[in-house]
């Protein structure tokens, strides 16, 4: 139960650039949906897009971090 405990901790805390992340991308896709209808049809793709790239920069950022507290 403590592992569990420190990942969500970990993620909540520590992890604070995956928030920001997600913070930033819901902000850009907000802004560029208020452009008009002709960008209504990609923005939900756009969204998916960059929520996967913050993500994938994130489990980046954390196997280095713990590839080095392994070494």
């Amino acid at each position: 139960m403590r592992f569990v405990w420190e990942n969500v901790v970990g993620l909540v805390i520590e992890d604070s650039q995956l928030a920001i992340g997600i913070v930033v991308t819901l902000g850009i896709t907000w802004g560029l949906s208020t452009l008009g209808d002709k960008v209504q049809d990609v923005i939900g793709w756009l969204l998916l897009a960059l929520l996967i790239i913050v993500l994938l920069g994130n489990l980046v950022v954390t196997a280095r971090r713990a590839k080095r507290r392994l070494a």
